[in-house]
Order: C-alpha cells, then sequence, then structure tokens
C-alpha cells in the first residue's frame, strides 16, 4: 500500500511540473500591471481580461500568482492592483490600503469523476486531511487508497480550507503544488485524488466531481463554504485599475461572472 501511494505522489509531481506555466500577455504602452490569484483567473477566464482591453483600450501584464504574493506586488509597487483570495491584515488598513471584496465561490473538495464516492461529511473530510483515514473504503468508497493533494501553504485556497473545514486540526498531505489550480491536473489523471478548490475552477472541468459536503451540493444555497474575492491596491485605485474594478463589477465583466454562477456582492 506504501508503494502504490510512493508510486502515485512521484507519478503526480511529474504532472503538476507539465502545467507549471502560466499566462502571459504583452507589454504595451500604460498598461495595468494586475497580480491575481490563480483561482480568481480561473473564475475570470483570458476572455475577461481580454473584453476589458478590447472595451477600453487599457492593455493588461498579468502575473497569476498566489494571494500572499499578489499583495506583496502591490505592496513593493510591481502592480497597480491585485486579485486576492485571502484577506488584508489591519496594519494594511492602517497605511491606507484599498481593499473592495467583489464577490464570493464555494470552497469545494473535489475528487476524479470515476471515484464512487459522492459525499463526505465535514468529520471526514478533517480525517482525510489530517491524515487520520487513507482509504476510499473507510469514508464508504471502494478498497483505493486516498492521496491528498493541496495548493501551496501561502496561497489563498489553503488558509480558507484549512479556517473552513479544519478546526484546527493541521494538514496532513501527499502532495503540494505549487499553483492552486495545478491540483485539478492531478485529479483529472489520478481517481483516487481528493483536494480543494473554488467551484468557479471546477465546474467546467467534466473529468472532475465535486463531493458534497454533510449531503449539501456545492450549488446549494444552504452551503456554508465560501471563499471571498477582492481587490487590493495601495491607496485609493486610480486610472486603469479604477477602469478594471469598474468593469469587473459594474460592467460587462460582472455579466460574465454571474454567468459563471459567481456570487457578485457589489451594486450598480
Amino acid at each position: 500500500m506504501k508503494a502504490i501511494r510512493t508510486i502515485l505522489i512521484v507519478m503526480i509531481g511529474f504532472v503538476a511540473l507539465t502545467f507549471t506555466a502560466g499566462p502571459a500577455f504583452s507589454a504595451a504602452a500604460k498598461p495595468l500591471e494586475f497580480a491575481c490569484s490563480p483561482q480568481i483567473y480561473e473564475a475570470f477566464g483570458p476572455e475577461l481580461i481580454s473584453s476589458f482591453t478590447e472595451k477600453t483600450g487599457i492593455p493588461v501584464n498579468l502575473v497569476v500568482e498566489a494571494s500572499p504574493q499578489a499583495i506583496k506586488s502591490v505592496e513593493n509597487e510591481f502592480a497597480d492592483l491585485a486579485a486576492s483570495t485571502a484577506r488584508l491584515y489591519s496594519q494594511h488598513q492602517r497605511y491606507g490600503y484599498f481593499e473592495k471584496v467583489f464577490a464570493k465561490d464555494p470552497m469545494v473538495v473535489f475528487t476524479n469523476k470515476n471515484n464512487k464516492t459522492k459525499s463526505l461529511s465535514k468529520t471526514e473530510i478533517q480525517k482525510i486531511f489530517s491524515g487520520e483515514v487513507n482509504n476510499w473504503k473507510e469514508v464508504g468508497g471502494g478498497d483505493n487508497v486516498i492521496v491528498t493533494i493541496v495548493p501551496d501553504k501561502n496561497a489563498g485556497a489553503y488558509q480558507n480550507f484549512k479556517s473552513l473545514f479544519m478546526e484546527g486540526r493541521q494538514i496532513q498531505y501527499d502532495f503540494m503544488s505549487q499553483k492552486s489550480t495545478m491540483v485539478e491536473e492531478a485529479a483529472k489523471r489520478f481517481p483516487y485524488v481528493i483536494s480543494f478548490i473554488t467551484r468557479a475552477a471546477v465546474a467546467n472541468e467534466p473529468e472532475l466531481k465535486m463531493l458534497r459536503v454533510d449531503d449539501v451540493s456545492p450549488d446549494d444555497s444552504k452551503y456554508p463554504y465560501y471563499l471571498t474575492f477582492s481587490f487590493v491596491s495601495k491607496g485609493n485605485p486610480a486610472g486603469a485599475a479604477a477602469e478594471f474594478i469598474n468593469y469587473v463589477t459594474k460592467g460587462e465583466g460582472k455579466e460574465m461572472l454571474q454567468k459563471k454562477k459567481i456570487i457578485m456582492l457589489t451594486d450598480d
């Protein structure tokens, strides 16, 4: 059993390394320098970024990085604007940083579509990600090794999952990916992987299956586990940053996100 787990982890590592390339946009005069969480970029998609440029004529230089790094890019003035799944600390607010929470999306636990398991309790999820349970048969599935794969510890997805689900328990894992969205690629190829991410990142992936939690679907309004999306800038946003925020929270960008079932928290 241990040998099988080791082989799976090595294979998953190879898959993850294959998908490290991020999107790239050409530099142009006076672009928006934008640092974006991988999960929020999955929600936006390249189509939202390109439609903003087509609408406004403002090019976007995009860097996709974990939420804390995106905020750090704003702090160091490498980026005009960040989109983050992690909230600012109070010290940022004291120093005049701007934060606008503009949307929320369910935090989901998911696996491969060929995994027979459909639902887990919150307690079972805690036991799996704390290392107490390591075979699917212990939670009503087949006799197969559970392989846990998680985003980087600094990623907003990791920190939010720990806060929402683990209730003080430490997360144990078999493999950690460099980006939160890379966990999808592993789960597509290995049926007994389990991981977590926002709904928008996996909702349109036919090879993946979102698990019900305590028999409540992530698509149900009663589902209680959500991640928030925030814009962050150093001081009040101006120029291209302000235009992009308006586009996402009031313009065509908002409509695009609503079509993806992102729950918008801003009014027109």
